[in-house]
């Protein structure tokens, strides 16, 4: 693994910001790579190091000796672009992120459960021991709500990884960072906990007695309470 140095990560941060924020335009073409060397007070071997971060990223693309052009990163960028945007400062295009991937979160779990009982073979073990880890730290005399935030994100990646689509899981799980933030948002005032990890014993009896509508109807619910919640906690740990 190659360790990127710090000045690397300054100008990589400050051009993608600039980006973000739409400081540099779709279409913009960077300084030449001896005066953004300059401008940074870096050296070429840093530039190049941070050109090619956001070249991978999808920030920016690279003309061998002609340009180097600002992309649209909502049509050309990776998912890293969504994590960047999420903890960015720019709070118009943070609501509009937190949303689609709320949105996709749902989409991608509601799947998951199709497939779940697509697939009646699909062992629930895995779900029960986070359901029962879960009920055993509510049951503490002093909640630990780090160990519930940590125990919710697992359940809900174990309800992806125990649908057996590995690309789907690895497209959910792109979102790990994002997720556990968000969650710990919701977990803001844990009067929530008690009812959530009810409503997971709940989706995993639904599963069990096979009731899909039940459990595509429950899951729907849990998430779009969650996503109002997560949605105004994030507007009010920034005021």
């Amino acid at each position: 693994m190659t360790l990127v140095s710090n000045k690397t990560l300054q100008v990589v941060n400050d051009i993608q910001n600039k980006i973000i924020n739409q400081e540099l335009l779709p279409g913009t073409k960077l300084l030449p790579l001896r005066e953004l060397a300059t401008s940074y007070e870096a050296s070429r071997s840093v530039i190049n190091s941070a050109i090619q971060i956001l070249t991978t990223k999808g920030y920016l693309t690279v003309n061998p000796r002609q340009s180097i052009i600002v992309n649209d990163l909502w049509y050309s960028g990776s998912l890293d672009i969504v994590k960047d945007i999420y903890f960015s400062q720019n709070e118009a295009i943070k609501t509009k992120t937190v949303n689609e991937v709320l949105s996709i979160r749902l989409m991608a779990e509601l799947q998951a459960i199709d497939f779940i009982f697509a697939n009646n073979y699909s062992d629930l073990n895995d779900l029960e021991n986070v359901l029962n880890k879960e009920n055993e730290a509510l049951s503490k005399q002093t909640v630990d709500i780090c160990e519930i935030v940590k125990l919710d994100c697992q359940f809900h990646e174990t309800l992806v990884k125990t649908a057996n689509n590995s690309v789907l899981f690895l497209l959910y799980m792109s979102f790990k960072e994002i997720e556990t933030d968000m969650v710990s948002l919701f977990y803001n005032h844990h009067v929530y906990a008690k009812d959530i990890i009810k409503s997971h014993g709940e989706l995993l009896s639904n599963i069990k007695s096979k009731e899909l509508n039940k459990a595509r109807i429950l899951w729907t619910d849990l998430l779009n309470h969650g996503a109002k919640i997560m949605s105004s906690e994030k507007i009010k740990s920034k005021k």
